[in-house]
């Protein structure tokens, strides 16, 4: 009895030294995973080196918010799922794994900042027991990004907030940094961070400088780096300085058939242009303004006078002006008559003048020849009483 009673324990003993070993090369294989927030992440697990019956799979988890392990999914050998806990991964976790080969892998679609953590794979296998794994959770957020200016630069010699440059909850914290190859050492940077409870971060960067003419509509850059993005987002940004119209000046369009004139000043924004005739009233009929144009619409002298032409925007104002002076039909036709009347008389004038010195020479030149036979006649008469 007593034989029997060692025999019996000699064996289970045995038994239990088998089940050690074995329980000592079994093991259950995974990795941690990263990504980035709105994708799907796969965590992977598999038991290895066991033949036992499976009984069931476990996955808990747990947060710095929940620092205890909790069941959230359940995994049974005939390929049946069981969701048990309420924690923001309902719906989105599906099991792919392979029950035959021991894989009980799950992925979670477009996981959350919330889903980052560490999760335990757990296999429950008869005889030997339970083994399990630990897979870190890390989730990327990538930053909202924008380029903007809270209060619009003003033309002036004090230095203010030419642009910000926002990289807002991200995770882990963004790099930003400006390409301002247009201004070189006219500008410069200064950076902020605010951290969120969310584990989060927002960093502003703002470009500073003394805002001039010169300055608007220069192009700067906006480079945003962060382990969330697959490359460097670059936002192209112009700077623009408000200031109020400079010289107005008026020309004469050559664009158009009829007679108009154009008012241009540079502004920021653009000018509200208003014409105005000095000293007399507006004609209604003959006169048309349109915006920074004002157009001549029948001609007549009535229309002489001075108009001026006044540019404006919520930063000042600036004049200029134009004298009209129309010449009537009648009173053209009168000068091309007298131009074409004294362009005859100087042509008669020409011509007599010609005449008269032509027909002189000639006159001369025979009077002459007459005066040379006489007085050779002359001669020799004389020659000959001698």
């Amino acid at each position: 009895m007593r034989r029997a009673k060692h025999v019996t324990e000699a064996v289970l003993c045995c038994v239990i030294l088998v089940i050690h070993r074995i329980s000592e090369s079994i093991r259950v294989i995974g990795g941690s995973r990263t990504v980035v927030q709105g994708e799907d992440v796969d965590l992977s697990c598999s038991l290895l080196e066991t033949d036992e019956e499976l009984e069931q799979i476990t996955w808990q988890k747990r947060t710095l918010e929940e620092p205890e392990n909790h069941n959230f999914f359940l995994i049974y050998p005939n390929g049946v799922t069981d969701f048990i806990s309420s924690n923001g991964l309902e719906n989105r976790v599906q099991f792919f794994g392979n029950l035959t080969e021991n894989i009980g892998s799950i992925r979670i679609k477009a996981a959350r900042l919330l889903d980052e953590g560490n999760f335990t794979c757990v296999f429950s296998v008869f005889p030997s027991g339970v083994y399990s794994i630990e897979i870190p959770l890390t989730v990327l957020v990538p930053p909202v990004t924008s380029v903007t200016v809270d209060v619009p630069p003003v033309i002036g010699e004090n230095e203010v907030f030419l642009a910000s440059c926002l990289a807002a909850g991200a995770k882990p914290q963004a790099e930003v940094r400006w390409n301002t190859d247009a201004f070189g050492s006219l500008v410069r940077t200064v950076t902020n961070s605010t951290q969120h409870a969310n584990g989060t971060t927002t960093v502003v960067s703002h470009l500073l400088g003394v805002p001039t003419r010169a300055a608007n509509q220069q192009q700067v850059q906006c480079v945003v780096k962060q382990s969330a993005l697959a490359t460097e987002r670059t936002l192209a940004y112009t700077i623009n300085i408000n200031y109020p119209p400079q010289t107005v000046n008026i020309t004469l369009s050559e664009a158009s058939p009829a007679t108009v004139f154009l008012c241009v000043a540079d502004s920021n924004p653009k000018a509200i242009y208003t014409w105005t005739r000095v000293g007399q009233p507006w004609p209604q009929s003959a006169v048309r303004a349109e915006g920074d144009t004002l157009h001549l619409i029948s001609l007549s002298s009535e229309l002489n006078g001075l108009y001026t032409c006044e540019a404006s925007n919520p930063y000042g104002r600036a004049t200029g002006s134009q004298y009209v002076h129309v010449v009537s039909n009648t009173s053209a036709a009168c000068w091309v008559l007298l131009v074409i009347i004294f362009l005859i008389v100087v042509a008669a004038a020409a011509g007599l003048i010609w005449y008269r010195w032509k027909n002189g020479k000639c006159l001369w030149s025979s009077f002459m020849g007459d005066h040379q036979f006489e007085a050779q006649s002359q001669v020799e008469e004389d020659e000959a009483g001698v």
